[in-house]
């Protein structure tokens, strides 16, 4: 529920990622729990996540409920996270996960 949080509490969000990485985290994964995100804002708030904690790496788990987790991901990793997860042709609770299998291919082609 990172990117709802964040959006109800910039402040608490960035404290709680804050308080991961003093605490010895190695990587921060931002999670659109209830895929109901859109990729600007993705993008707008991963970018500064990275920019604020660039001695982790930052990840992103995206839910298909909006039908954006692909494209949240694809943000997310064009906004500096390191790490995607999702699942074969996006299999997974609800209407799914981000499918790797759209993921991979557009990350590596483009």
């Amino acid at each position: 529920h990172f990117f709802d949080g964040y959006t109800f509490d910039e402040d608490y969000a960035m404290k709680c990622c804050q308080a991961a990485v003093d605490a010895g985290a190695k990587g921060l994964v931002l999670c659109d729990t209830n895929g109901g995100s859109m990729p600007w804002d993705v993008a707008h708030i991963t970018s500064k996540v990275v920019q604020t904690f660039p001695q982790v790496t930052v990840g992103m788990h995206a839910h298909n409920d909006c039908g954006m987790a692909v494209a949240n991901s694809l943000m997310a990793a064009k906004s500096g996270a390191g790490m995607i997860q999702g699942t074969i042709n996006g299999i997974g609770e609800r209407t799914g996960n981000a499918d790797l299998c759209s993921i991979v291919p557009s990350l590596s082609l483009h």
